[in-house]
């Protein structure tokens, strides 16, 4: 509802102790904005991490002039990655992820032309981590692809503190047909919104869009479940058992924020009265 203030001394008090509070409220979480084009030529934006057959080149870029390149050959596994962190994980130990605002993460991806996908049925291209204050993995939102269809989804894993595998909860698949599906030799991008559950309520969100079309619009996630970690790191790497996987992966124009990088509201309020 608009109100009117008189400017008298009291509300005038209250007003700057208003805006004090918001300010507050909206200091951005660590480390966050946090923009990654590749351009330096390395990894030097990067916090973490095994290299190994990851590299940043110029053979192609979605913008720009590089890119970041991860190899698979057939015949060998591979789990190599570069890690970011932010907000509050350990390391970094700063504002901390807002549950109202949520956290966004975009970035494109290319499968090149000629990859081959081993038997696995899922194969990583992205991980936002949940860490503890110890930074092990609690709970990971992961965008995959689902090999024998081709299409992009998001899975839900949980981690017990002991660092073993607990569960994988369903339901982060594309709920918004057509399914978008995967197209090798072609930039995709790709843009993920994460707002945190309350504690012990199904009421987290998490959204996929697929080259600026929703995909996956899903409202009702226990997203943390009954707890308060809160996303604060970002991987991208190349993981594979299978040694039949074979190909060059890789990414681009990756941003972490808590705004929207392309300026649209998560939730369009409705207007039940008028003002």
């Amino acid at each position: 509802m608009r109100r009117s203030f008189v400017a008298v001394a009291g509300l005038v008090s209250f007003s700057i102790l208003s805006q004090s509070v918001v300010t507050q409220a909206l200091a951005a979480p660590a480390r966050l904005p946090f923009r990654s084009t590749f351009e330096s030529g390395n990894f030097s934006e990067w916090t973490g991490g095994i290299a190994g057959r990851m590299t940043v080149t110029n053979e192609t870029a979605s913008q720009g002039t590089y890119s970041a390149k991860g190899v698979m050959v057939r015949g060998t596994t591979a789990d190599h990655y570069r890690d970011f962190y932010f907000g509050n994980h350990p390391s970094v130990g700063g504002e901390a992820v807002s549950v109202d605002r949520g956290l966004w993460v975009s970035f494109n991806t290319r499968f090149d032309t000629g990859f081959t996908f081993g038997s696995a049925n899922v194969h990583k291209i992205a991980l936002i981590n949940f860490d503890d204050e110890s930074a092990r993995r609690r709970y990971q939102i992961i965008l995959n692809i689902w090999v024998p269809t081709g299409e992009y989804f998001l899975e839900h894993l949980v981690w017990n503190a002991d660092r073993s595998f607990n569960k994988a909860i369903p339901g982060l698949d594309q709920n918004i047909a057509p399914d978008a599906l995967m197209q090798r030799g072609a930039w995709e991008r790709i843009k993920i919104f994460i707002k945190p559950n309350t504690p012990g309520q199904s009421n987290g969100i998490v959204r996929l869009w697929v080259n600026g079309v929703l995909k996956a619009d899903r409202t009702s996630v226990a997203v943390r479940e009954n707890t308060s970690f809160l996303p604060n790191k970002l991987i991208i790497g190349n993981y594979v058992t299978d040694t039949a996987t074979d190909g060059v992966q890789r990414w681009d124009n990756i941003v972490v924020s808590d705004v929207d990088p392309d300026g649209t509201r998560p939730n369009p309020p409705t207007q039940t009265q008028a003002q």
